[in-house]
Formats: structure tokens, sequence, C-alpha cells
């Protein structure tokens, strides 16, 4: 996809009822909040850490699943700056209302700077705070972590981080006597 810039490449992973964006090349990682440069091609990897669920950014374009144990890949460019929302287009769970996420297109100059921002971050992403952020959650804060091991997404992809069990009842489902 042509575009300016160098290509950017973000791993997403949806969790319950919330988004992981890794940049691996900056070292860095958000919740709920992708920021991107206007013009750059974007290579997206995409991933499920429990169940399928689908991201759309209605004004980039395409529509794709993320699935556990899978890899997709969706390439898209932002051609003009300003603030965005995405979303899953996929029934999830109790929390699927709200797994939305902001989407920052800045500039080249303005990318660099929060990157930068980021990578000095005091929040740090690792295996343990993965599995923190991976319990099912709604209402998460945008968060920005330094990443502290870029191969964190294939562990994912790849379920040598095990997969999360789904969305699950607060109470036992009621069992009608036809279903008996």
């Amino acid at each position: 996809m042509a575009g300016t810039g160098q290509p950017l490449k973000i791993q997403v992973v949806s969790l319950d009822w919330k988004w992981l964006f890794i940049y691996p090349d900056q070292r860095i990682a958000s919740v709920n909040t992708v920021t991107v440069p206007v013009g750059a091609p974007l290579q997206f990897e995409l991933t499920s850490s429990s169940v399928m669920n689908a991201f759309f950014i209605p004004q980039l374009g395409s529509m794709i699943y993320t699935m556990n144990g899978m890899v997709t890949r969706l390439q898209l460019r932002a051609d003009n700056e300003g603030a965005y929302r995405g979303l899953s287009t996929h029934f999830s769970g109790d929390g699927f209302p709200g797994m939305l996420f902001d989407v920052n297109v800045v500039s080249q100059l303005a990318f660099a700077d929060w990157a930068k921002r980021g990578a000095a971050s005091n929040q740090l992403l690792n295996i343990d705070s993965y599995a923190k952020l991976a319990r099912q959650s709604v209402g998460d804060a945008r968060t920005t972590y330094r990443l502290e091991d870029p191969l964190l997404f294939q562990a994912v992809a790849t379920q040598h981080i095990p997969a999360a069990p789904g969305p699950s009842l607060d109470r036992e489902a009621e069992v009608s006597p036809r279903s008996r």
C-alpha cells in the first residue's frame, strides 16, 4: 500500500473487553487507543486472547476478524489527521458494548514524540502485567506501556501464553425443561 513514510507494524490483541495495541519496533504498547502517523502504510497483525472478535475502524476501511491461535493481517492508511473511533463488530459477551478504542492520526513528528514518551513510560508490559491485563474487565484506562518483550504478540498468537477462558455468566444459566 503506497503511502508516505516508513510502514508501521502494529500488533493487535483482542481481549475480554478491550484492545491491546503492540508496536514491537518502538517497544511500546497501548490499551484501547492506537496512535498512527498520517500517510504511513499501517501493517496490522491481529489475534485474540479469547473468543473471536472483529476489528473495525470505519473511517479507514475494512473490518477483519481476530481469532485465538491465528494471526490475520490488514493493511490500512490514514490520509488525514484526526480523532476517530474503532470498535468491535462481533458480539463477545457482556462487555461487548464498551469494546471501543480511540484512533489518533497525527503528524509524523507528533507520532515520533508519542512513541518516545511511551518508550520512557514507567508502566511496563511483560508476561506478569499482561496476565493482569488479560483478565475480563470493562472500562479500562487508556494506558501506554513500555514493552519489555517485543515477542509478546507471538507468545499470545501461538498460545505459549494460554488463552483466556472467554466470557462467562455471573450466575448459572437457567435450563429450560426442553433443553434437558
